[in-house]
């Protein structure tokens, strides 16, 4: 994408975190940024703050697990500003602890909104990005996508996912010749979001900020990259699995303290998981 002034850019659970930082970054570079959260006063305040600095925002309320919600936000967004030209799918939620430990209903919500929600809000934006002349899709997976993530199996599993979901679905615009959607899967080890909280990165990587890792998604739009993998040792992991024996390389990743990083995971509590009900959309301000 050669620029991103006046693109319209669509980024799901943008009221805080890495959501947020990222449509600050986008703002910034130029774009009109659309924001959408599950919960109302989040989307609120996110709009007021990328607005309070000069900046082009608006922002909806939107549940990325129901088709119909997700829709009707479509339709909104079309008649107030017009299609989109990039789809960033961010919302998601971390869910750690021993797996039997974990009440199922919290495993299941994993799935629902980490991998059914970027299935259900690409399926009803794609056909947006196809008729741009340069689309987008960003898909945030995870480090954890690449490896095993021991206490944490359904979180790193969902991120599997995502990864199998992202580089499928880039493989058929190519072989269909709309190659002109970039597809990009965003594969971050830790980032200091609260989501992480009492999570410890491996040895010799350090906990990524939400600014910096938007400001990287923004040159990946950018430059059209299909992966980014951060920090530097998480590039490693690929080349690692498929040249190294398992046995050998399980060690490593022992030694690193990779299998060790969710033991004392705290992250957020149930409540911040529980799902808003599905005739909750309201647009907010802004």
């Amino acid at each position: 994408m050669k620029n991103l002034k006046s693109r319209r850019i669509l980024i799901t659970g943008a009221g805080h975190g890495l959501g947020l930082a990222t449509a600050r970054a986008f703002a910034k570079a130029g774009a009109f940024v659309i924001i959408t959260d599950r919960e109302p006063e989040r989307v609120s305040e996110a709009v007021h703050v990328i607005q309070s600095e000069g900046l082009l925002c608006t922002g909806y309320v939107m549940d990325v697990t129901a088709p119909a919600d997700v829709r009707n936000v479509r339709d909104r967004i079309h008649a107030d500003h017009g299609p989109i030209n990039v789809l960033i799918n961010n919302a998601g939620i971390v869910t750690g602890g021993k797996f039997l430990d974990v009440p199922l209903e919290k495993h299941l919500v994993t799935y629902e909104v980490n991998t059914k929600g970027p299935v259900i809000v690409t399926h009803l934006f794609l056909q947006d990005l196809l008729d741009s002349d340069e689309g987008h899709i960003v898909n945030i997976a995870s480090a954890s996508a690449l490896i095993a993530l021991p206490n944490a199996a359904t979180y790193a599993s969902s991120k599997w996912a995502v990864l199998g979901f992202t580089d499928s679905i880039r493989e058929e615009l190519e072989l269909t010749g709309r190659g002109h959607v970039g597809v990009s899967a965003i594969c971050p080890c830790y980032i200091s979001t609260g989501m992480f909280e009492g999570a410890k990165a491996p040895l010799l990587t350090p906990i990524l900020t939400p600014e910096n890792l938007a400001a990287k998604i923004v040159r990946c739009v950018l430059k059209r990259k299909t992966h980014l993998l951060t920090p530097g040792l998480v590039r490693l992991i690929p080349l690692g699995k498929a040249t190294w024996p398992r046995a050998v390389f399980r060690r490593l990743l022992m030694f690193l303290g990779v299998y060790q990083g969710m033991e004392d995971w705290k992250g957020h509590k149930v409540a911040t998981v529980d799902l808003p009900k599905k005739d909750s959309f309201v647009r907010a301000a802004g």
